[in-house]
């Protein structure tokens, strides 16, 4: 691989930096030089999204919150004047299949001046669970398709240039035929070649795309880069003769960048600027998106909004997420709002020889505090202490070795780390360990008791594990199913492990599993036939044969 990544902020040619500034300055009537940006110029039409439900749900130490506290939330969001919504991510599991449907009911039944949207792959499935959705709900939902683009994921993956054209031109045709508004996301935009870009965009664009989504998925790009990325778009699309076609900018805070990159996205002729509340993110997180709202009211790009509002959104963001705001946060912090009420340019200090001294606050603080819990695994009580934010697959692994659980993309998109709570499959890694607190959590460690579970008998029996790690989400996943429904037909099974990835065995012989595994279940099939050893096994021992009771005369 020659170039792992292409570097827009210092990569692009000279003649090309010319041409496309012009054109987008031209395009956009907006002053684009990199030392001369002015707000104002392209005040109007730039339009907010709000990811919180979507990408804050992403972050390592974030939680899926229950329905009540997101659709809190979405009403905050209103309030602050968010344009659009990002309702979820519907091929992620039944859950996230229903809380976009309640999400989407809200917006109407409450006529929210809010649009909703919902990310999918760029799998044709995905975009038809957006569709299910949105005939559910009786609204459009704009479809945001998310696909890798720069050199480096896709050395990663082993994507090749036929297969990103193919899977592009697909969904995006999946959901015009649906009626649906279409959006490219080109995942790590700022760190892919413009060859690659300039035919993704195309693709979709011909297909009948609308809308294109620039992302700085790595937090890496500088204003400067944005402004180059942003007008070599534009002059794609001028150049492929299409109308209408708008553009979005969605940023990581990697380098701290995030809050200024969008306003330098916005300043430059974006049609919208991506958020989350309290910028809560993949990693160290996204655009925040109240700073975001505050800092374009500030400089005219859209009306002003009261400090009371955003505040009163940052706590329900705090909530929805279980996060703390820190205390220095510039709008909702602990310590600024108490300055901000009693300020004082410089601290008075009594240096007298008799005021008192005061000594540090020893201990920790009480958020790092260990809090003790206690769960009932494989009905036996196990109590333990953690510390607030630590997560339940964190304290299935680490504090109670239970390994069997498997810790993959820590962010709720493989399902490796699938547990079953209370009777329902639950992601672990986005669970925290306290919500279990007296409560029944099953692992793969437990299933079966003292006997072979059907479902480990099936999965050997049908070939449904290769490389093994998804296995245990799997087979969670299946318990809780079976659990609830002894008889499910084969959609209900792909329902039911939809949210659970697997490279190696392309999922057909896993419902051929489960399946078989519900037949013995319901006495229809008999189970452990053909165990592998068996036949080389030893007799048992005489300390644990129970010898046969003499005849009664």
């Amino acid at each position: 691989m020659e170039h792992a990544i292409f570097d827009w902020n210092t990569e692009i040619e000279g003649t090309l930096r010319a041409a496309t500034l012009a054109s987008a300055a031209s395009d956009a009537g907006t002053v684009t030089s990199s030392d001369h940006v002015r707000f104002g110029l392209h005040a109007t039409g730039v339009q907010v999204v709000d990811e919180t439900l979507r990408d804050g749900l992403q972050n390592g130490s974030g939680v899926n919150p229950p329905i009540g506290h997101k659709v809190d939330l979405l009403h905050a969001m209103a309030r602050i004047g968010v344009d659009v919504v990002s309702v979820g991510l519907p091929a992620a599991g039944a859950r996230y299949a229903e809380d976009t449907h309640h999400l989407c009911l809200e917006i109407r039944d409450a006529r929210l001046a809010l649009l909703p949207t919902a990310a999918a792959r760029t799998v044709v499935a995905d975009v038809q669970g957006i569709a299910r959705a949105s005939q559910r709900a009786g609204m459009p939902i704009e479809v945001y398709s998310f696909i890798g683009s720069s050199p480096i994921r896709h050395y990663t993956e082993g994507w090749d240039l036929a297969f990103l054209v193919d899977s592009v031109r697909k969904s995006t045709e999946e959901a015009v035929r649906e009626g649906l508004s279409f959006c490219l996301v080109t995942e790590d935009t700022t760190r892919a070649h413009p060859d690659m870009l300039r035919t993704l965009f195309r693709t979709a664009i011909e297909a009948g795309a609308t809308r294109l989504c620039l992302c700085d998925t790595t937090g890496h790009v500088t204003p400067y880069g944005v402004a180059e990325l942003i007008a070599f778009t534009r002059g794609e699309i001028q150049a492929i003769g299409a109308k209408g076609i708008q553009i979005d900018w969605h940023a990581h805070n990697d380098r701290g960048l995030s809050i200024a990159t969008a306003l330098w996205a916005a300043s430059v002729g974006v049609d919208r600027v991506h958020g989350t509340g309290l910028g809560v993110g993949e990693r160290v997180g996204n655009t925040s998106l109240e700073l975001l709202v505050e800092n374009l009211g500030l400089l005219g790009a859209r009306a002003p909004v009261s400090r009371e509002r955003l505040i009163e959104y940052c706590e329900l963001a705090a909530r929805a997420l279980s996060w703390t705001i820190p205390d220095d946060h510039p709008i909702a912090g602990s310590r600024f709002r108490k300055e901000h009420v009693q300020s004082h340019a410089y601290r008075v200090v009594d240096e007298s020889p008799s005021a008192p001294v005061v000594a540090p606050t020893a201990g920790k603080a009480p958020s790092d505090r260990l809090v003790p819990m206690m769960l009932r695994l494989g009905g036996s009580e196990v109590e333990l202490a953690v510390h607030p934010r630590r997560t339940l697959l964190e304290a299935l692994r680490y504090d109670l070795d239970l390994i069997g659980t498997k810790q993959g993309c820590d962010k709720g998109d493989c399902g490796a780390c699938t547990v079953v709570l209370d009777g329902k499959a639950v992601l672990a890694c986005l669970t925290l360990a306290l919500d279990a607190d007296g409560r029944d959590v099953q692992t793969v460690e437990t299933i079966g008791g003292a006997h072979l579970d059907p479902l480990v008998d099936c999965f050997d029996r049908a070939g449904g594990g290769q490389c093994g790690f998804c296995t245990p989400g799997m087979l969670m996943s299946a318990t809780a199913l079976l659990d609830r429904n002894p008889r499910p037909t084969r959609s209900e099974i792909n329902v039911a492990i939809s949210g659970n990835l697997c490279r190696c065995t392309g999922y057909g012989r896993i419902v051929d599993a489960i399946e078989l595994a519900a037949s013995i279940r319901r006495g229809e099939e008999a189970g452990s036939i053909d165990m592998p050893g068996t036949e080389c096994a030893p007799p048992p021992l005489a300390s644990n044969t129970r010898p046969a009771r003499p005849e009664k005369s």
